[in-house]
């Protein structure tokens, strides 16, 4: 499977705000960052992250990022796909996913329903030894295969997977340091601040 590069953006745009409009979140409260090599680089508000969105064949949708909710740092993994009607949210699923010719992962994913579109979610400590290895063969290897058992979920390109998940860094350091104050352009000559004596 490929990286489907012919959906009008319209649609495109329409599919991922349906797909992130959780509680007050809306299409609207998405920051577009940049598109690189077929994959959508924004930043979410209601996750406080950054995350690189591809649309594949079958209309298979793949998230990959940060999720910073309460000031802890996580790697998102989502994988949507409105044929998956039976998964149930929040039951744990044993998935398989492997980058090109590397071991396989088994990860325990949660189930989600995202306003009607059924998928797989997970959460990893993005600090951890685990994330940096699912991101370093994310970012090098040509293609990821994904299961559930012994049924295929797909075969997608990782085609522009380095460039795009370095713009999701780029992205989630802009947003830590203006969280942090640092890019205040009033930090140190705002003509408003009292003067403490």
């Amino acid at each position: 499977m490929t990286t489907s590069y012919s959906i009008p953006s319209a649609l495109r745009l329409g599919f991922i705000g349906a797909l992130f409009s959780i509680g007050s979140s809306t299409a609207a409260d998405t920051i577009d960052w940049k598109t690189v090599g077929g994959w959508d680089v924004s930043f979410y508000p209601s996750s406080e992250g950054c995350q690189a969105f591809a649309l594949f064949e079958e209309d298979t949708a793949f998230f990959i990022g940060f999720d910073n909710t309460g000031g802890n740092l996580s790697l998102d993994i989502t994988l949507l796909d409105n044929r998956w009607r039976s998964i149930e949210n929040g039951s744990e699923y044993s998935i398989t996913a492997k980058f090109g010719n590397e071991s396989p992962w088994t990860l325990a994913m949660d189930g989600i329903q995202v306003d009607g579109f059924p998928g797989l979610n997970m959460l990893i400590d993005a600090n951890s030894d685990q994330a940096g290895l699912f991101i370093d063969e994310f970012q090098r290897k040509g293609s990821m295969t994904w299961s559930f058992g012994n049924s295929p979920l797909g075969r997608y390109t990782l085609r522009g997977s380095r460039k795009a998940f370095n713009e999701v860094v780029a992205c989630q350091r802009s947003y830590l340091e203006a969280l942090n104050g640092s890019s205040d352009p009033f930090a140190t000559s705002d003509p408003f601040r009292k003067k403490r004596q």
